[in-house]
């Protein structure tokens, strides 16, 4: 008897879907359409030697503006494969010259962040990097832990762009990693970017795109991404 249970309780637990799910919950616009994005598949170079990040696959939606465009590229400058020892060690903050960093809680399982002071050599790194004259100027990080379909970790909204990147017209940083097994899949990219010459907000977006994240998918499901 027990073990027709334990049978039955293995065939239900392969039945379920994966559940994805963002947190904080977030606000995504009106116009925010679930069937309206590009299936993309990529293949991520990797440096964990842990083959599970090299195919990636996610939904990347986009906004009502974006659909003229022939080509649909997800808004990040780059995205590649890391050690998830790496991420869980490093976070994020420290080295962007920020009072503020996202760590790995081992005993929550989730992503979270603190204040921490800076050295007197590193205040004045921040003053330089930002272009600000106190470190009050600097803007809170906004933090989101995220389950995908089969990977999980952190997405960071960065508001505090430095001074080389703000020349260039960036405004709003997303900065991401999602951790399989023993990599993690990570990216960044500016967030406001201009379509037809509007400034259109990618983020809610991407956070959703990222929520869809599917990492180690068998090589004859990829192509390369266009």
């Amino acid at each position: 008897m027990m073990r027709k249970f334990l049978i039955l309780l293995i065939l239900v637990l392969l039945s379920q879907k994966a559940v994805s799910f963002i947190i904080p919950e977030i606000q995504v616009p009106s116009d925010f359409n679930k069937d309206r994005f590009d299936e993309y598949y990529n293949n991520i170079s990797s440096n964990s030697g842990n083959g599970s990040c090299d195919n990636i696959s996610f939904k990347n939606f986009y906004p009502p503006e974006y659909i003229s465009s022939k080509i649909k590229y997800p808004p990040f400058n780059t995205w590649f494969c890391l050690f998830a020892v790496d991420v869980t060690h490093d976070g994020y903050g420290p080295g962007r010259a920020l009072a503020e960093k996202v760590y790995f809680d081992q005993k929550t399982g989730l992503w979270k962040k603190k204040k921490y002071t800076l050295s007197r050599e590193s205040t004045q790194r921040s003053l330089e990097v930002y272009g600000i004259k106190s470190l009050s100027e600097l803007q809170p990080l906004e933090l989101y832990n995220i389950q995908s379909v089969n990977a999980s970790g952190y997405a960071v909204i960065d508001n505090n762009i430095p001074l080389q990147e703000k020349q260039k017209g960036v405004k709003k940083n997303l900065s991401f990693c999602l951790i399989r097994s023993g990599a993690a899949f990570c990216g960044s990219g500016s967030m406001i970017n201009l379509v037809d010459g509007k400034e259109v907000d990618f983020t809610p977006y991407m956070l959703k795109s990222l929520e869809t994240v599917e990492m180690g998918l068998p090589e004859n499901q990829i192509i390369d991404g266009d």
